[in-house]
């Protein structure tokens, strides 16, 4: 029979989607590993303090990730369009897998260290994720398996927080790092069983490969300005000069990747409405909804008396954020459903009101844990609506052979601005303070708290409006 609408049809779509699910799953494991070394530090970074002694040193252990992964996704994604994006992707895995183990068995700080910068090319999972989704998946669904991408980030900074503080809590620091080799071990071997190898894009040019590098100090110096500015101080001359210079690389790269036939980063891409409008709602959400784990942890562990905190443990704290973590796992595939029917403006539009509602609620409805659980189901699944249209939409609205390039800019400018974010959400809850009744710790007000979910609102509803500049039909199906 034939294939339309046939049983035998009927068969064969089925099984194309039995082989498009395994590969789906293999990815998704991938991408949560890459979430879960990001977010398991903090879970480990008390006890980490109790056995290193000094909390700087401890937070070299996040910077250092931070650093390394901002310059992997910045040379990952377009070496990824070059050599082939499976064998890359097996590569960082069994690179993090060796970081992990380092880790684990360390038994000085600088050996904890250099376990914890190889975890950090773990940053450059996604770009690589999302890149071979295109490429494997038929476009009708490509999509949905982005969205699902994103789902396992959220998932894995979920499991790095509240399994990560039981593993903590009941074993040591040195058990998160096993359970990282675990999840990176498992993840490379499924994606070397069910992922089939990836081309090679060459284009029968030679990229220069220079213009690359000269990207990466720039955003390698940004996002050390933004990690230290506050400890050196934004107007001193360490500051001013580590930008100044950064900014100089950036602007040379420019200069040379226009000049360049086949650059290793085009910037020409971002001429393309449908690369600049993602990238500029990406930084908007990073600077303000992103930052919503910085807001409610502050929130629920504040004493009672700050007549706004509820009081909790950082372990509570953490098991209130969970169902909002569950609800973007449902957010981002249906996004990604409703962009391949739809088109993405509308999915990045409701996406953002939604979201942009919950931080209303979360002004007016935060006195007990339940409020604010639900609270946080609201505005993560809006978030993750919003955020999974973006690497959708640069899929598909760049060459085939830029896919990860692509989202792998767009990987740099959210870790860039999510530093940005976290400095100035930290400013804005210092702005107005509560003193301890003892004379002992500042805490945020309630106006404090106020005054950020007012902000947070804000990006949410400009990020909206944003997106009404997106292609009505950019990435439907």
């Amino acid at each position: 029979m034939d294939h339309d609408g046939c049983p035998d049809g009927n068969r064969l779509g089925d099984t194309k989607q039995q082989r498009e699910f395994p590969i789906i799953a293999a990815l998704w494991l991938a991408e949560t590993t890459g979430a879960f070394e990001t977010s398991m530090i903090y879970a480990a970074q008390r006890a980490l303090t109790e056995d290193i002694g000094d909390p700087v040193r401890v937070g070299w252990l996040i910077t250092a990730y931070m650093v390394i992964g901002g310059g992997a996704a910045a040379i990952v994604g377009r070496t990824g369009d070059i050599f082939g994006r499976r064998r890359l992707l097996m590569l960082l895995l069994v690179i993090a897998a060796a970081g992990s183990l380092i880790s684990a068995v360390a038994t000085s700080y600088i050996v904890l260290l250099i376990g914890r910068c190889l975890q950090g090319i773990t940053g450059a999972i996604l770009p690589l994720c999302i890149g071979l989704i295109s490429e494997k998946l038929p476009p009708a669904r490509v999509s949905i398996g982005i969205g699902f991408m994103i789902s396992g980030a959220s998932a894995g900074a979920a499991a790095g927080l509240v399994l990560g503080g039981v593993i903590v809590d009941y074993f040591s620091w040195n058990m998160v790092f096993l359970a990282s080799l675990l999840l990176s071990t498992m993840s490379c071997v499924l994606v070397w069983l069910f992922v089939t190898p990836s081309p090679t894009n060459r284009d029968g040019q030679r990229a220069d490969w220079a213009s690359g590098v000269l990207f990466v100090p720039g955003i390698l110096g940004l996002l050390i300005s933004v990690t230290y500015g506050p400890q050196w101080g934004w107007l001193s001359s360490r500051s001013i000069g580590f930008v100044g210079v950064s900014l100089g690389f950036i602007v040379v790269w420019i200069v040379a990747s226009l000049r360049s036939s086949n650059p290793l980063f085009d910037i020409r891409l971002f001429w393309l409405r449908a690369v600049w409008v993602p990238n500029l709602v990406s930084a908007i959400l990073a600077l303000t909804v992103l930052q919503i784990t910085l807001v409610f942890s502050l929130l629920l562990q504040a004493p009672t008396w700050t007549m706004i905190g509820l009081g909790t443990s950082a372990t509570v704290a953490g098991l209130v954020k969970m169902p909002s973590n569950i609800s973007s796992l449902a957010g981002g595939p249906l996004s990604g459903w409703l962009t391949a029917r739809r088109g993405g403006r509308l999915s990045m539009v409701a996406g953002g009101l939604i979201a942009g509602c919950g931080w209303v609620l979360a002004i007016y409805i935060h006195s007990t844990i339940w409020e604010v659980m639900a609270v946080l189901v609201v505005i993560s699944f809006g978030t993750a609506m919003l955020y999974a249209v973006a690497p959708t939409v640069l899929a598909v609205s760049v060459p085939a052979s830029r896919t990860a390039e692509a989202v792998g800019i767009f990987s740099v400018t959210r870790q860039v601005f999510m530093g940005i974010g976290a400095q100035l959400i930290s400013i804005i809850l210092a702005s107005s303070t509560v003193q301890a009744p003892d004379g002992g710790a500042h805490y945020p007000s309630p106006a404090a708290f106020t005054l950020t979910m007012w902000i947070m609102f804000g990006g949410a509803l400009l990020s909206s409006v944003l997106s009404l500049a997106l292609p009505k039909e950019a990435a439907r199906a």
